[in-house]
């Protein structure tokens, strides 16, 4: 049987460029995950306005850098977002600092950076245009991690006036908050579709059109 013949530097090498994969962000090596997202979304005649909080940890022992991509869901009804702000927070939402974002290959992404074993809660926040009343909210770019959420929650609020006809999701309505808020959540979550949503202007009861003699 032939000998394996095993080189000293060989080796080095090779560990040396998985350590660089880990610490420079070579994302198809990092052990980064993605497992914790909270999404809230205000919908208005002619506006969407979301805040996703997202929670990424580093499960590696060495520091680590990843790249990240914002996906926005643009079509002729609904063009790119007027504003949006990437940011760090705590646990809570609060915030702590503003992240750099730019422009990638027709892409907006940012990069983070771990301490080993760290993690980092991060805030998406933009404001998009609806010229139907309609929304959705991307949900597939998720199964790009190849492992579910650990927990996904879901709310939607409706502006005053308006009515929620259909969700692709199906929605509770939210006890805690006014009549036109909703919300569904997922444990261990891996989508299967993005979540899609409509609306419609409520019809003007008859009543309050009539005037007094």
């Amino acid at each position: 049987m032939p000998r394996t013949i095993h080189h000293p530097w060989a080796v080095v090498q090779i560990s040396l460029l998985v350590l660089a994969a880990i610490y420079f962000g070579w994302n198809q090596l990092s052990l980064m995950r993605f497992d914790r997202e909270k999404i809230e979304i205000w919908a208005f005649e002619g506006q969407v306005q979301v805040t996703g909080l997202y929670h990424y940890v580093n499960r590696s022992v060495f520091p680590a850098s990843f790249s990240l991509g914002v996906p926005f869901p643009t079509d002729t009804e609904h063009p790119w977002p007027a504003e949006f702000h990437v940011s760090e927070v705590d646990g809570k939402g609060a915030f702590l600092k503003e992240i750099e974002t730019r422009h990638y290959h027709g892409e907006t992404v940012f990069r983070l950076w771990f301490w080993p074993s760290g993690e980092r809660w991060i805030r998406l926040d933009y404001i998009q245009g609806a010229r139907i009343p309609e929304g959705r909210y991307i949900l597939l770019s998720t199964r790009k991690w190849g492992k579910p959420l650990q927990r996904g929650e879901y709310i939607l609020h409706l502006g005053d006036g308006l009515e929620l006809t259909s969700s692709n999701y199906p929605l509770t309505p939210d006890a805690g908050r006014h009549s036109g808020s909703y919300f569904f959540s997922r444990i261990d979550f891996l989508p299967t579709k993005d979540w899609e949503f409509h609306w419609r202007v409520e019809p003007v009861q008859e009543s309050s059109m009539k005037g007094k003699l």
